[in-house]
């Protein structure tokens, strides 16, 4: 850097003295916000993997911007890092503590940590919102409750094809009160004595709306099983237990009567997605309380003519012209 300078009572006319003032940067002097501030803009790997050349932090930089861990559903689970089954337990420990910031993170093809999961205190991860233990079928309740309680900021859990059962879904709930999404496909063992032609009791209820924070839900397969099996009482806990409810499908839930419809028009503010195909005591007045009171829904699956009147249906078009009727 140059600097002119001149001495007190020459002219100004006259040359100036020229002074030389040299600053050296280096980036390992930058602060620990600037690194990850610049690491943060480089979008691509390459960019980052060289910006790790000229920056002995590094290391640090990364663990602060891991978002995922082994989150893919690609088949190609040979692509995966080898593990031995008794380091897994070990590395999976440090990768954990490493990771502060993860947020999703996936089971999926992993080795058992049952042993491992034992050892280990409550909230061990508690940053993971996101997490996949689909087709782990060897997990019982008691290895799985485990694992529920290191992740308490779980948003979404995909559980499908595993041995899970009514104790561990209440396990579930109270481990991850944050809950707003779980997949239970083909998870057969969610009762213990077996789903078909069961009720859904207020206790089983009680298990779906606990968390409080649901926003999809679907009882559609649980429709299925027996005419009745979802009733209006069932409903009303629901709507009452899941105000944030934003998709909600109820096809062929035949014992739904319109006090079960009342009730999502008063306490489902934030619904948008609602689909009723078959049910058959959905009434005008039922639609009539939904336009009423679901000022967000933008989409209703409905049977035309059979469970209302057209006349119903053209009303509630002409009302709500921003909510797509099919």
């Amino acid at each position: 850097m140059i600097l002119l300078s001149k001495a007190d009572g020459i002219d100004d006319h006259r040359p100036r003295k020229i002074r030389r003032i040299s600053y050296s940067y280096n980036i390992t002097n930058l602060p620990g916000d600037c690194l990850n501030l610049i690491f943060k803009c480089l979008g691509n790997k390459d960019n980052r993997d060289s910006f790790g050349l000229t920056c002995r932090h590094l290391l640090h930089i990364q663990n602060n911007y891991q978002e995922s861990l082994w989150w893919s559903y690609s088949d190609e689970a040979h692509n995966y890092p080898r593990i031995s089954p008794d380091s897994f337990p070990n590395v999976l420990c440090k990768l954990l503590i490493r990771f502060q910031l993860l947020k999703y993170l996936s089971f999926n093809g992993r080795l058992k940590i049952t042993d491992f999961a034992r050892l280990q205190p409550h909230s061990f991860g508690s940053n993971v919102q996101y997490l996949c233990i689909d087709d782990c079928s060897e997990y019982s309740d008691i290895e799985l409750s485990i694992i529920f309680s290191w992740f308490p900021r779980l948003k979404d859990l995909d559980l499908r094809f595993s041995q899970i059962t009514d104790v561990g879904l209440e396990a579930l709930a109270k481990c991850c009160s944050s809950l707003e999404k779980v997949n239970l496909y083909e998870c057969h063992l969610i009762t213990d004595s077996g789903i078909s032609g069961c009720k859904l009791e207020p206790e089983g209820i009680n298990a779906i709306v606990s968390c409080g924070r649901l926003k999809y839900l679907s009882l559609y397969d649980l429709a299925k099983v027996e005419e009745g099996f979802i009733n209006s009482e069932a409903v009303m806990m629901i709507s009452k237990g899941c105000p944030l409810l934003k998709t909600l499908n109820l096809s062929y839930c035949k014992g739904i009567e319109l006090e079960g419809w009342e009730a999502i028009g008063r306490n489902c503010k934030n619904l948008q997605h609602l689909t009723v195909y078959g049910c058959n005591k959905f009434c005008d007045q039922g639609l009539q309380a939904l336009r009423i009171g679901c000022n967000k829904l933008s989409k209703l699956c409905v049977d035309n003519g059979i469970s209302c009147s057209s006349s119903a249906i053209e009303l509630f078009k002409h009302k709500r012209p921003n909510c797509e009727v099919s």
